[in-house]
C-alpha cells in the first residue's frame, strides 16, 4: 500500500514539473509569385500570377490569390515587345497570342509586370539556348509490391537522348499522359452507362540535369515519370524536354528540394523560393517563382493495352481502384474518349 501511495505521489510531482510551450506563430506578408515561360514551340504563352496568402504556421497553409488588373509584357532584347492579355476566367493567367512572336534560340527575353497600385517587376534578361532532340520515349513494365495493396502497377517512362560536345547544357524534363479507369457507373435505364474513362497523369516537372558528368555523351534510360496501370487500355504519353539556363536549373533543383523535403514545425517556411523576377526600382525586392525560355524536343508514345489481362487485373486489383459513380465525373478531368489526334 505504502509502495502504491509513493508511486502515485511520484508521478503527480513529475506531472506538475511539465510546463506547457506557447509557440508563436509565425506569418509573413504576402508575396508575388511568377510562373511563365517562353519557348521555340509556336504560342500561346502563359505567365502566371499570384500573390501568396497570409501563411500562418500554426494554420500550416497557404493560398494563391490572384493578380488581377496587371499590365504584362514580354520583350525579346533588341526586338520586339508583346502585350498579354488576362483570361476572364481563370484571372491568375495571362495569355500571349501573337503568331508572329515566337522565342528565338540565342535571343534573350525579359518579364515586365506593372502591378494595379503602379509597383513594377522585372525578370533578368533569359537566354533561349537550343536543345537536343529526343531519341525515344518507352515503357518498362514494374508490378507493385505484394504488400502495396493501395498502390497499383504501372509503366516506368524512359527517355534516352544525347548531350552535345559542348560544356554548359542543362535539362529539365515534364510528363503527362493519359491512363484508363474503371468505376462502377450510372443507372441508365435497365442498364449502366459512364463506367469507363481516360484520365490525365502527370510526371514531376522539375526532373533536372547538368552535363557536368555526362558531357557529350549519350544519356540513356533516364526515369521521367510513372504512368499507373488502374485498368486495361492503352497509355498516352508526351514527354517534353527543355534547355535550361545555369540560373534556372539551380531554381528548379531548390524547388525540387523543397518539393521532397519534410521538415518539421521549425524548419524554414515552404514556398520560400526566389527566381530571376525583382522590382525595377529595387533588385533586392525579390518574386517568387521563375521567368525562363527554354528550346523544347517532345515526344509521344501509345502503350498498348493487349498486354494485360482484364479478367487477371481485377482479381489482383478487387475493387480498390473502382469509385461508385459516373467514370467522367468522380475521377478528376475523366474525359469519355482518349486524347484525339495523337
Amino acid at each position: 500500500m505504502k509502495l502504491r501511495l509513493l508511486l502515485l505521489l511520484l508521478l503527480a510531482v513529475i506531472s506538475g514539473c511539465v510546463d506547457e510551450v506557447q509557440l508563436p506563430a509565425r506569418s509573413v506578408a504576402s508575396r508575388l509569385v511568377v510562373e511563365g515561360l517562353v519557348t521555340n514551340e509556336k504560342p500561346p504563352y502563359t505567365v502566371k500570377l499570384t500573390f501568396t496568402g497570409q501563411y500562418n504556421s500554426l494554420i500550416y497553409g497557404q493560398n494563391e490569390i490572384p493578380v488581377t488588373g496587371a499590365t504584362v509584357s514580354i520583350t525579346e532584347i533588341g526586338g520586339r515587345t508583346v502585350t498579354l492579355s488576362q483570361d476572364a476566367l481563370t484571372p491568375a493567367y495571362y495569355w500571349m497570342y501573337d503568331s508572329t512572336f515566337v522565342g528565338q534560340s540565342g535571343k534573350s527575353y525579359q518579364l515586365k509586370i506593372i502591378l494595379p497600385g503602379g509597383e513594377t517587376y522585372i525578370s533578368e534578361p533569359e537566354l533561349l539556348n537550343p536543345v537536343s532532340e529526343i531519341d525515344r520515349i518507352y515503357a518498362e513494365y514494374r508490378p507493385r509490391a505484394d504488400a502495396e495493396v493501395y498502390t497499383p502497377d504501372h509503366y516506368q517512362i524512359l527517355l534516352d537522348t544525347k548531350d552535345p560536345a559542348s560544356a554548359g547544357n542543362y535539362y529539365r524534363w515534364s510528363g503527362y499522359g493519359y491512363v484508363p479507369r474503371l468505376s462502377t457507373g450510372e443507372p441508365i435505364g435497365f442498364g449502366f452507362c459512364c463506367k469507363w474513362c481516360w484520365v490525365p497523369v502527370y510526371g514531376s516537372r522539375s526532373e533536372v540535369l547538368s552535363d557536368v558528368l555526362v558531357n557529350g555523351n549519350n544519356i540513356s534510360r533516364r526515369p521521367i515519370m510513372l504512368s499507373p496501370v488502374y485498368y486495361v487500355g492503352r497509355h498516352y504519353i508526351e514527354v517534353r524536354q527543355y534547355s535550361l539556363t545555369k540560373s534556372a536549373y539551380q531554381f528548379w533543383v531548390k524547388f525540387e528540394e523543397q518539393r521532397k523535403r519534410t521538415g518539421s514545425l521549425f524548419d524554414p517556411l515552404p514556398a520560400s523560393i526566389e527566381g530571376n523576377v525583382h522590382r525595377e526600382d529595387d533588385a533586392n525586392v525579390l518574386a517568387l517563382g521563375y521567368f525562363g525560355s527554354s528550346g523544347v524536343s517532345t515526344r509521344r508514345l501509345t502503350i498498348p493495352g493487349d498486354t494485360l489481362n482484364a479478367a487477371r487485373i481485377e482479381i489482383k486489383y478487387g475493387d480498390v481502384f473502382v469509385e461508385d459513380g459516373n467514370c467522367q465525373l468522380i475521377y478528376n478531368q475523366g474525359q469519355l474518349n482518349p486524347p484525339a489526334n495523337w
